[in-house]
């Protein structure tokens, strides 16, 4: 539950969520947002200001820093999918730099156009392209690995996580990170085979490992691409993804 309220301690503002998920306080750094206090529904408000005073040092630090970062970070001018090999060309519509986009990426006809003009609800939107590319590409080839190797799921959603790429639940619904279209097809198509061997072991028992070797022989290879793989994604990408 959100409390947009904006308070400040020591002139340092910062927003208050409870949320009740939560199982201790804790403070986050919001790279449009500034600073945010985190609280389960029963922790004392009144305490709040003390954890905010006791760490406005780090505060104030941290969001100086993220303050750099996003001057850092350049939003793109194609967006490079490793999954299917694509470039697409991205056009950012009422942008005073427009003459800087080449013209034949704003006359080609396969462009992502951003109709946003500050740089976080451009951010939004070049993530909304992904997710609907990701819903529109991961359901056909999860279908035909299911069928190819037998194992069935329930159903399938797409999210964005900034930690996991994937994830099967006890009834058999497998959730796919959308960010996995910056990985390659193989490496992919191994994640699907690692969540659908969930379906039977919902563990990283030896028989988990047994049954996917059989339908993965080189899965060694692809669990070390996915553990160094967050590089490939853009950090414009992962700048204040929430999860």
């Amino acid at each position: 539950m959100a409390d947009s309220k904006i308070r400040s301690t020591s002139a340092l503002e910062w927003k208050l969520r409870v949320s009740p998920r939560a199982r201790y306080a804790r403070l986050l750094i919001r790279p449009f947002g500034g600073l945010e206090v985190v609280i389960p529904k029963r922790f004392p408000r009144n305490q709040v200001p003390g954890l905010v005073a006791k760490h406005e040092t780090w505060a104030r630090h941290q969001i100086a820093r993220q303050a750099k970062l996003r001057q850092s970070i350049r939003l793109p001018l194609h967006l490079s999918l490793a999954f299917d090999n694509s470039s697409t060309p991205v056009v950012y519509k009422g942008d005073p730099l427009q003459f800087n986009f080449d013209f034949f990426d704003q006359q080609a006809a396969d462009k992502i156009i951003i109709e946003a003009t500050c740089e976080q609800a451009r951010i939004r939107e070049l993530r909304a392209w992904i997710r609907r590319k990701a819903q529109a590409s991961f359901p056909t080839l999860l279908a035909q690995i299911s069928t190819s190797t037998g194992l069935d799921f329930n159903k399938m959603s797409v999210r964005s996580q900034k930690t996991r790429w994937g994830s099967c639940s006890r009834s058999g619904n497998i959730s796919l990170n959308d960010q996995l279209l910056f990985l390659p097809a193989k490496t992919v198509e191994y994640l699907m085979i690692h969540e659908l061997c969930h379906t039977r072991h919902l563990n990283h028992s030896k028989a988990f490992w047994r049954l996917v070797e059989t339908h993965c022989p080189d899965f060694r290879v692809h669990e070390k691409l996915l553990s160094d793989s967050r590089n490939l994604v853009p950090d414009w990408f992962l700048l204040d993804l929430f999860g």
